[in-house]
């Protein structure tokens, strides 16, 4: 062996050693993937994470709301400037006439005669009667120019407090002042989505996951008991790591284009015995149905909530068998097979609708 190695040029010994060194590497990353290294999956969801996410949005959302009222001033002060030119020219006019009417006077009391003073005043109050209307039209229409701007203020800035409308809730609330309907907020993350494991072509087992952020929710409490609660998922806009998985339950799988939601609604009422204060969570499993792929079932899903500065932070999962739902296991050249069993998991983030 050594000796035909021997008699190989050197070039042939450089090709042989970096064919052996290829395989080797590809080898050395077949483990490393299989041992999850390269695994660019999310972790599952949980109330840590969730909750976080939250916080920081919020954050944000406060930086933005103290940084409102300087930009609103900066962009008032053109109209301001404006509105008090126009009333230094009002003003400017208003004394120029009145200089003239005491001219005036002035002239005709030295030039005319006692038997004329009479109609000749007479004259000259007429004059001033109108003029003095005149001056009153044109402090009526700068008056009407300046109050234009502040009514159109007020009205921005009435539209502003009713757009920026939000349900406040007392720092230290008890049960009660927490009913009614809670929907989806901007503030933190929510989405909907699977996971589940498969085996792919030239690079072993991984774990899918796919998440949407195109979701609905809505849920009712009475003060005491959680009594509704439905979220419903667009499947269509799923996304993954891979843009031919998302591609591929378009037309297989869960077959988005034919079933494109999936909805989840409480059949049993969630009883709230306590709020839960600072960074305790609350856990449940809670009761209800899930239409998936056309076929309803009954199922069980272990949640975490925690209610978090006015916002309640919810993380849930159940497992999901795919026969269940008459899903066939797509496969394909690159996909070698799929487990039988998923996981469908959600994130909401909920506040107190209006």
């Amino acid at each position: 062996m050594l000796s035909q190695l021997r008699s190989l040029s050197p070039r042939r010994l450089l090709a042989m050693g970096l064919i052996v060194a290829g395989a080797l590497i590809g080898i050395l990353l077949i483990i490393l993937w299989q041992a999850g290294l390269f695994n660019s999956a999310p972790p599952p969801v949980n109330i840590e994470s969730a909750v976080e996410s939250a916080e920081e949005s919020r954050r944000a959302k406060q930086a933005q709301q103290a940084n409102q009222p300087q930009a609103e001033a900066e962009a008032d002060e053109p109209t301001a400037q404006a509105a008090s030119q126009q009333q230094t020219q009002v003003q400017a006019a208003t004394t120029q006439q009145q200089q003239d009417d005491s001219a005036s006077s002035s002239y005709a009391s030295q030039d005319q005669e006692a038997d004329q003073q009479q109609a000749v005043s007479y004259d000259y109050g007429q004059q001033d009667s109108q003029q003095g209307q005149a001056t009153q039209q044109q402090a009526g229409q700068a008056s009407g120019q300046d109050s234009q701007p502040q009514a159109q203020q007020s009205g921005q800035s009435s539209e502003q407090s009713s757009d920026q409308q939000v349900v406040m809730v007392p720092e230290d609330p008890e049960l009660a002042d927490l009913a009614g309907t809670w929907v989806l907020s901007q503030q933190g993350t929510s989405f909907v989505g699977y996971r589940i494991g498969e085996e792919l072509a030239n690079i072993g087992t991984t774990t899918a996951v796919g998440r949407t952020g195109d979701v609905v929710a809505a849920l009712e409490f009475d003060g005491a008991v959680i009594t509704s609660v439905v979220i419903e998922a667009d499947l269509r806009t799923l996304e993954s790591d891979q843009s031919f998985r998302d591609g591929a339950l378009k037309t297989r799988g869960i077959e988005t284009d034919i079933y494109p939601f999936a909805t989840f609604v409480l059949t049993e009422p969630i009883p709230i015995d306590a709020l839960p204060v600072g960074e305790e969570t609350l856990s449940a499993t809670v009761q209800g149905t899930l239409d998936l792929h056309g076929v309803t079932n009954d199922v069980s899903i272990a949640l975490e909530g925690q209610y978090v500065d006015g916002l309640v932070v919810v993380v849930g999962s159940t497992e999901i068998a795919l026969a269940d739902y008459d899903i066939e296991k797509p496969t394909g050249f690159r996909v070698l097979s799929i487990e039988d069993v998923g996981i469908m998991e959600f994130q909401l983030v909920l506040e107190l609708a209006p």
